[in-house]
């Protein structure tokens, strides 16, 4: 009786990239402290155990995670087409994902150094100021997680689009929130 081939195992550097792109869509719609590990791992096709192999928390994680969508931006860094696709991603995971890390850079140094980090580079990559790309990434961000139809894969397009993104919402768009003006 001959022995069943065993089926080649993935090699653990490719399942840490596999991770990390399941568990964009997890910190993004969660945050931190919302997601769950045995959903990412489930996501994944993998067991928790094994996930915590692969990154000693959901801190490490994140942090991870986090660097994972920088690397993506500077791959399209002076195309700004390029980067409104790639926020855009899967209904805008990957936006949501910074302004997920923003909110968990109030509370948390490591995450707080590593944005200032990325987005100084970041910017120097696509030869923006800091605040500028800031702005940039948290327009598209909001804009994408306040719109009704996350189906959508755009939002308009502002006449300076060179300088931002996306516009900012019409009231027309968000009617319950003129108010806040």
């Amino acid at each position: 009786m001959g022995s069943r081939p065993r089926a080649a195992r993935t090699p653990s550097a490719e399942r840490r990239r596999q991770l990390l792109e399941h568990a964009v869509g997890e910190f993004a719609r969660r945050g931190l402290r919302g997601a769950s590990t045995q959903a990412i791992a489930a996501r994944c096709g993998l067991s928790q155990p094994y996930l915590f192999r692969l990154f000693d928390s959901k801190g490490a994680l994140f942090l991870a995670v986090l660097e994972h969508g920088f690397d993506l931006l500077e791959a399209g860094a002076g195309i700004a087409p390029a980067r409104l696709r790639l926020m855009q991603r899967h209904n805008g995971e990957l936006a949501q994902l910074f302004l997920q890390g923003c909110a968990a850079a109030c509370d948390d140094d490591q995450v707080a150094d590593l944005l200032r980090r990325r987005l100084r580079r970041l910017a120097a990559q696509c030869g923006r100021s800091g605040v500028d790309l800031v702005t940039e990434i948290l327009r598209t961000a909001g804009t994408l997680a306040l719109r009704e139809d996350r189906g959508v894969s755009a939002p308009p397009q502002s006449p300076r689009a060179g300088n931002t993104l996306v516009t900012a919402p019409s009231d027309r768009e968000l009617p319950g929130l003129t108010h806040y003006r």
